[in-house]
């Protein structure tokens, strides 16, 4: 077996993974996920936009427990949706095999202050749909993976944070969770 071979079946077997759990209700979402007693946050992105630096700071400031830091499975339990670690986690050292019900999904964007807003609309779409592993593979997964990011958008609320890495930014996304 060759270097390509190894790749591919990696690949397909990814696939198929993901296939098995998209039609249990599970979405793969690029974004870090921290714990903050009992309830979850996660941070979406694209690379270099400062998920894992907003989970360490949640960490650092808050005591939040990180889950991932670049790779989080989302699924809808019986009451509500749930952020798992996963053990893909990019260029983050951090995973870890827990579970938290979902309190909201941050999308964010460097900035000079610090600046939060909850997204309605099509703006749910806009910030979400680069950032969810969607199967274009198989068109039957495909629909259930839709069918699962529309109920997850209609339960967890969805913000858009422009910030500094500060924390400042912790305190703004806590005090407008009430949390």
């Amino acid at each position: 077996m060759y270097a390509g071979e190894t790749d591919e079946i990696a690949a397909l077997t990814v696939m198929q993974l993901y296939s098995y759990l998209v039609a249990r209700q599970t979405l793969m979402i690029h974004s870090s996920l921290v714990d903050y007693n009992g309830e979850g946050i996660m941070f979406l992105g694209p690379s270099g936009i400062g998920k894992t630096t907003q989970a360490e700071l949640w960490n650092k400031y808050q005591n939040a427990e990180i889950l991932n830091g670049d790779m989080v499975f989302v699924r809808k339990n019986e009451d509500g949706f749930y952020g798992y670690g996963s053990p893909w986690h990019g260029s983050s050292a951090y995973y870890k095999n827990a579970k938290v019900k979902l309190k909201a999904m941050i999308v964010l964007e460097q900035a000079p202050e610090n600046v939060l807003r909850r997204l309605d609309g099509f703006e749910l779409l806009q910030g979400m749909m680069d950032q969810v592993f969607l199967p274009h593979w198989y068109m039957e997964t495909m629909e259930t993976c839709l069918d699962t990011l529309d109920k997850l958008l209609e339960e967890v609320p969805l913000y858009h944070l422009a910030c500094r890495p500060d924390e400042d930014a912790v305190l703004l996304v806590k005090n407008e969770l009430n949390m």
